[in-house]
């Protein structure tokens, strides 16, 4: 299960940032992707969700998410390049 979804499911972000013991606004920085957990939070979740999330489920997204800003720019540069 990703991360979001276990936020969703744990009742939304405030909730959840309770169950970890992390600032509300900590947790929703992480629902957008703003920012990845570090390693210590990361496994604190996968504790917390009895091993409904794992790391898959917490990286992942961020990682495709950034692959696909990575190639959005890419593509930009290519095509001022072209020009």
């Amino acid at each position: 299960m990703e991360l979001v979804q276990w936020v969703n499911k744990a009742g939304g972000v405030a909730k959840a940032a309770k169950l970890l013991k992390e600032k509300k606004r900590t947790v929703e920085s992480w629902v957008r992707y703003e920012r990845p957990p570090s390693f210590d939070a990361a496994l604190n979740i996968v504790l917390k969700s009895k091993g409904d999330v794992d790391f898959n489920g917490i990286y992942q997204p961020i990682a495709k998410r950034r692959a696909s800003q990575d190639v959005r720019v890419a593509n930009c540069q290519f095509q001022r390049g072209n020009k």
